[in-house]
C-alpha cells in the first residue's frame, strides 16, 4: 500500500463509515447487556462471576499449541519444531517441470517469460488432493532485487523487470517427495507484456486508444485475487500508477490522474526512461495508463486463452475480488481498494451466473456496481 493518498474528497472514508458502526453497535450492544443482567437478576450476575476462574483457565487451554520462537531474520523461514515447510515455485524455477531454474546471472526477458515471477501474492489452486492448476500473483519486483543494480540501464533491463510481473499459472502434482510443479500444456506466464484484452462497458471507449496504435498488452502489480464458480481465476491489479513516470518538469497530472496518484517520479521503476508506454509525458501514448487498475479473468485450464480486463467490475486499485453466489444465483463479487481512505465494492450479475455463461455471455460483464 501506498503511503500516500489521493482520495481528498469530502465523502466519508471507509475507516470513518466502519468506526460509526462500530459505536453504534456497541452502545446497542452494551444496552442489551444491561438490560440482560437486570433481567436476569442479582444471583445470576453472582454465578457468572464466580466462574471467572474457570473461564480463564478454558482460555488458557484453547492457544494453539506450538513452541514460541523468537524473530530471527535469514534467507530461509524459522518455525516452530512441531511444524515443516517445503519450497514450492520460488522464483526463477523454468515452467517446464524440470525443476531446474534460471541462473541469476545473466537472467533475461526471455528466461522470466518462461520461469516463475517474483513478489508472490495471491494465490489460488485448481483441483484435487492430487493433482491441479495453481495460480500465483507477482505483486512487484525492484531492480535492485531483479537485476542487483539501482535502476534500470536499458529497455532489456526493463523488459525483464516487466516480464518479472503478473501471473503464473502452472500444474503441481503431490509426489511422494511433495508437492511439485510438473509438465504441463497449461503452464504459463502472464506478465506486463502479454496480449490481454477489455470487455464490458469500456472495452470500447476511446480512452483505452492511443495515437500511438500500440495493441493492448500487459497486466502489474498483481495483489489479491479470487475464483470464480466456472472456474477461472481472477487477478487484481492494485497500485499500478507507481510504474509510470516522466522527465518532463513541466509535466503536471490532470484531475483523473491526480485521483489515481500519478507522479513523475511514480515507485522509482524508472521504466518511462526507456519504454514509451510509460512515459507521461509521451502524447503518443497518452491513454496507456488507462489501460491498467482491472480485474482481469484467467482460465487456467486453457492456455490459448487471452487475458480478459473487465471493465464492468470498475477501474481502481484492486485488493481482492471474492465471488459468492446470490440466493438467486446472481454472481456477487466483492472488491476493496488498496488506496488510503478509499471504499468497498460490490458488483452484482445481471442474471444468474449459470445463465448468462449458458447464454455464452461473461456474468462480469453485465451487471450493477454499488460502492460504500
Amino acid at each position: 500500500m501506498e503511503e500516500e493518498f489521493s482520495n481528498h474528497s469530502n465523502n466519508e472514508s471507509f475507516e470513518e463509515v466502519l468506526n460509526s458502526y462500530m459505536s453504534r453497535r456497541q452502545m446497542i450492544v452494551g444496552g442489551l447487556a444491561g438490560a440482560a443482567l437486570s433481567f436476569m437478576g442479582g444471583s445470576k450476575v453472582s454465578a457468572l462471576t464466580s466462574n471467572a476462574p474457570q473461564v480463564a483457565a478454558a482460555a488458557k487451554k484453547a492457544k494453539i499449541g506450538f513452541t514460541s520462537i523468537p524473530l530471527q531474520l535469514g534467507a530461509m523461514p524459522t518455525i516452530a519444531p512441531e511444524y515443516d515447510y517445503s519450497v514450492l515455485i520460488p522464483w526463477r524455477e523454468k515452467l517446464d517441470g524440470s525443476g531446474k531454474s534460471f541462473d541469476y546471472a545473466g537472467f533475461t526477458a526471455e528466461d522470466q517469460a518462461k520461469s516463475i515471477g517474483i513478489g508472490h501474492d495471491g494465490i489460488c489452486y485448481f483441483g484435487d488432493n492430487k493433482k491441479g492448476m495453481l495460480c500465483i500473483n507477482h505483486e512487484y519486483g525492484t531492480t535492485p532485487h531483479i537485476m542487483g543494480k539501482a535502476v534500470p540501464a536499458s529497455l532489456d533491463d526493463v523488459k525483464l523487470s516487466q516480464t518479472a510481473h503478473g501471473v503464473s499459472v502452472v500444474m503441481i502434482e503431490n509426489t511422494k517427495t511433495g508437492w511439485k510443479m510438473v509438465k504441463s500444456t497449461n503452464n504459463r506466464r502472464i506478465h506486463g507484456n502479454t496480449a490481454v484484452k477489455f470487455s464490458g462497458p469500456a472495452a470500447k471507449s476511446d480512452m483505452l486508444v492511443n495515437p500511438a496504435g500500440n495493441p493492448m498488452q500487459g497486466t502489474l502489480n498483481n495483489c489479491a485475487n479470487g475464483e470464480t464458480p466456472w472456474g477461472t481465476y481472477l487477478t487484481c491489479e492494485e497500485n499500478f500508477n507507481g510504474y509510470f513516470g516522466t522527465n518532463d518538469k513541466a509535466w503536471k497530472p490532470n484531475t483523473d490522474q491526480a485521483r489515481y496518484g500519478l507522479s513523475a517520479a511514480g515507485f522509482g521503476y524508472e521504466w518511462h526512461k526507456f519504454d514509451a508506454r510509460f512515459d507521461l509525458s509521451n502524447a503518443g501514448y497518452v491513454n496507456e495508463i488507462n489501460r491498467f487498475g482491472w480485474v482481469v479473468e484467467i482460465d487456467p485450464n486453457n492456455p490459448k486463452q487471452v487475458p480478459v480486463k473487465r471493465t464492468a467490475l470498475g477501474r481502481i486499485k484492486h485488493e481482492g475480488a471474492t465471488v459468492v453466489e446470490g440466493k438467486d444465483g446472481r454472481a456477487v463479487v466483492y472488491m476493496g481498494d488498496d488506496e488510503r481512505f478509499d471504499y468497498v465494492y460490490k458488483f452484482v450479475s445481471k442474471d444468474s451466473w449459470k445463465k448468462m455463461i449458458a447464454a455464452g455471455k461473461s456474468p462480469l460483464d453485465e451487471g450493477t456496481l454499488y460502492v460504500a
